[in-house]
């Protein structure tokens, strides 16, 4: 999979190589977005109950209740390319020229290293906790060349010195050219972001934090721990701890890190540790999906809306106010 840089370009790359465990990145040009800003932390009053845990394993498709208010993978990459094309209009019409550069993304779904376990027993025998294509470890530390500082400032209004409102005498708009894409996408809508819901973003983030702390999950962890103890990984008190472990920083995976990840992996499936964390973390995020229903389905129906947008521009088509 590959995408643009840019503002939108870092975007996806936020909401997809993240892995959805937090939200909130910053546009990489500018800061971060006003309507992040303004999003509540949903709060959480009580522990939720699980009606039911399945077993489960293999996490490459595994979907959570809040994706469902979320933009596909699919979608990003079509908004990133939109946003590309109109951000590319606009510079040319300050006379200059964006070329953006491709960053390669691992492959990998949403959730498949959600609770820091290998998607599948095959992967972790194979890859180790590496990615099974385009893991950053394994791409050249810099890909491509950044705009220039001509470039930037029409894409941002912004230089060296701050913010400015002209280039060469012609005004710029808004936010720069990018601000104009994502008016343009969002048709305006000052509390949308383009290719974002920032609501379920934040639904999304903070269910993962309530589930690290939920006493369930913790069960689960400990029982985890005890199994890798006992295949002599004495050091792990937690799943990430194991797939964040520094020694894990070439190119490809020693037979040492696949040890640990098979290890991982077993472990995961014995405790259920995958299956437990999914049910209460699912139950956190029903509680707060039914707390904010309205707001999550307007959010829904302005994603169906950016997707019109972006499918015009695709073809060709021109929007308002670009």
């Amino acid at each position: 999979m590959t995408i643009t840089s840019g503002r939108a370009g870092v975007g996806l790359i936020c909401a997809v190589a993240a892995v959805g465990l937090l939200a909130g990145c910053s546009n990489g040009l500018g800061g971060t977005s006003s309507q992040e800003e303004k999003q509540p932390k949903p709060t959480v009053s009580r522990i939720p109950g699980v009606t039911s845990i399945t077993k489960l394993t293999d996490t490459a498709d595994l979907a959570l209740p809040v994706d469902a208010y979320m933009p596909t993978g699919h979608d990003l990459i079509q908004t990133t390319d939109a946003m590309t094309t109109l951000e590319q209009r606009c510079v040319s019409r300050f006379g200059a020229r964006y070329t953006p550069t491709e960053a390669r993304l691992p492959n990998f779904s949403k959730n498949s290293r959600r609770y820091g376990v290998p998607e599948s027993l095959q992967v972790a025998r194979e890859f180790g906790f590496h990615m099974t294509r385009n893991d950053p470890r394994s791409l050249p530390e810099h890909v491509g060349t950044p705009p220039s500082p001509e470039v930037r400032t029409v894409l941002t209004a912004t230089s060296a010195q701050g913010l400015v409102d002209s280039y060469h005498g012609m005004r710029l708009p808004s936010g720069g050219c990018v601000g104009e894409a994502d008016r343009a996408i969002t048709g305006g809508d000052v509390d949308q972001r383009a290719g974002h819901s920032p609501l379920a973003e934040q639904i999304r983030a903070h269910s993962f934090e309530y589930s690290t702390l939920d006493p369930r999950v913790i069960a689960a962890q400990t029982a985890w721990k005890k199994c890798m103890s006992a295949q002599g990984y004495t050091n792990y008190k937690k799943t990430f701890d194991a797939s964040g472990d520094k020694r894990w920083g070439a190119a490809a995976a020693t037979s040492q890190e696949i040890g640990v990840a098979v290890a991982d992996w077993q472990c995961a499936k014995g405790v259920n540790l995958v299956g437990i964390w999914f049910a209460v973390e699912s139950a956190y995020q029903n509680d707060q999906i039914d707390k904010h229903a309205e707001e999550l389905q307007q959010a829904r129906e302005g994603l169906r809306q950016q997707s019109k947008r972006v499918a015009t521009v695709l073809a060709g088509g021109k929007l308002s106010g670009s």
